[in-house]
């Protein structure tokens, strides 16, 4: 019969928790990476809906200008010029709109949110949990 030394067992169980506490690092890293990527991304998808937004709103003041100016001319002349410019000026107005609702869905605080890190930490904890 083989017996181990109670200097064996200590040492064993310091390799073991030197083992774990190089998981828990690792792992702690890898989240911090995960939340670093994920932050990046969102963020680039802000930066954009912040483009879109700004567009929005220059093409909708644009079109408000050309709206303006089709009711100018309808007050000058009641032609069928101004018909014209009210038309181009409402289509422009309806597009700004549109880009500027899109940059706004797009700038919810719910799309910022790091939703896979978040995931990723609650497995782990509860895989934690679960081995201690």
């Amino acid at each position: 019969m083989s017996q181990t030394s109670p200097r064996d067992s200590v040492g064993g169980l310091s390799t073991l928790l030197g083992g774990i506490a190089n998981d828990v690092q690792d792992l702690v890293r890898g989240e911090i990476a995960l939340a670093r990527s994920e932050m990046e991304q969102k963020f680039e998808r802000f930066v954009l809906a912040v483009i879109w937004l700004l567009g929005g709103a220059l093409l909708g003041f644009a079109g408000l200008v050309v709206a303006l100016e089709g009711v100018a001319a309808a007050l000058a002349l009641a032609l069928p010029v101004w018909l014209a410019s009210l038309i181009i000026g409402i289509v422009i107005v309806v597009l700004g709109a549109a880009f500027a609702k899109s940059g706004l869905t797009m700038m919810s605080l719910k799309s910022l949110t790091p939703d896979r890190t978040a995931d990723n930490i609650q497995k782990d904890a509860h895989l934690i949990k679960e081995h201690t």
